[in-house]
This record gives C-alpha cells, sequence and structure tokens, in this order.
C-alpha cells in the first residue's frame, strides 16, 4: 500500500532523519503533534539518549513529538502505537475489506489512550490504515 505525504511531512521526515540518524519511514501531523514511524528495531535512535532527539525535534517544530517502531506483524505494531499505555489484550481479524482491531487498554490508561475529543485514537487509526490496512480499531 502506497503512503501519500504531503510535501511538510516528507520536509518533516527528512529533518528528523537528519536530527536522529535513524531511518523514518513515515510522519502523520495532526493538530499540534507529528508521529513518526521509524524502522525497526530504530526506535532508540530516533528517540536518542536522555531523549535528546526528540526534544532537539519538539523544540525545532514547535509540536509534540512522538516515535512508533515499524512492525510488519500488525499486533505488533498496533502494540507500538499505544506504547507508552498498559495493552492488556489485541484481538486482530482479517476481514474481506481489511484488518479489524480490537485492543483492551487498562482502565487507568484508556482515557489518556483515546484522547481529548478522540485525538490520539484518531492518529493512531490513520497510521494503522496506512501501514496495516486496519479498518477499524477500537479501544475496549
Amino acid at each position: 500500500m502506497e503512503i501519500r505525504l504531503s510535501n511538510e511531512e516528507m520536509q518533516y521526515i527528512a529533518l528528523a532523519e537528519n536530527v536522529t540518524n535513524a531511518p523514518v519511514k513515515d510522519c502523520i501531523e495532526m493538530d499540534d503533534r507529528v508521529t513518526f514511524i521509524v524502522e525497526h528495531g530504530k526506535l532508540g535512535k530516533a528517540i536518542g539518549k536522555n531523549a535528546k532527539n526528540l526534544k532537539r525535534l519538539e523544540k525545532m517544530l514547535n509540536k509534540e513529538i512522538k516515535f512508533v517502531e515499524n512492525d510488519e506483524n500488525v499486533e505488533r505494531f498496533v502494540r507500538n502505537l499505544f506504547k507508552p499505555f498498559e495493552v492488556e489484550e489485541i484481538d486482530v481479524s482479517e476481514q474481506e475489506n481489511g484488518v479489524r482491531v480490537d485492543v483492551t487498554i487498562s482502565p487507568e490508561d484508556k482515557g489518556k489512550a483515546i484522547g481529548a475529543n478522540g485525538r490520539n485514537i484518531n492518529i493512531l487509526r490513520e497510521i494503522a490504515r496506512r501501514h496495516h490496512n486496519v479498518v477499524r480499531l477500537k479501544v475496549l
């Protein structure tokens, strides 16, 4: 599945790769947050020691930055999307029109995972759709 990026998102990816020296596969900007998808195994490098790279990018872009580690496995990818929240269970089911995913989050993290007015879950849904053809991502 091809990912279409805006010029601004392509510039964010170039900047993030320059700052972190980690390969960035995708980026999505929503509201005041930019979420970068980094190659599997490169999350630590992207964030940097003491979150140095993350903080530097936040300062440069004046936006909240989040890094997510890519994974070919849908369940592991969704688990990565929801970090740092405690995921209790993930149910993945293949449908004709795409993948449906139900994520059970610990009760104390559920509200934060969804975010004010669904802000966080909307970002996660878009990323999951782009990377694994997830047609439904539901938090239980």
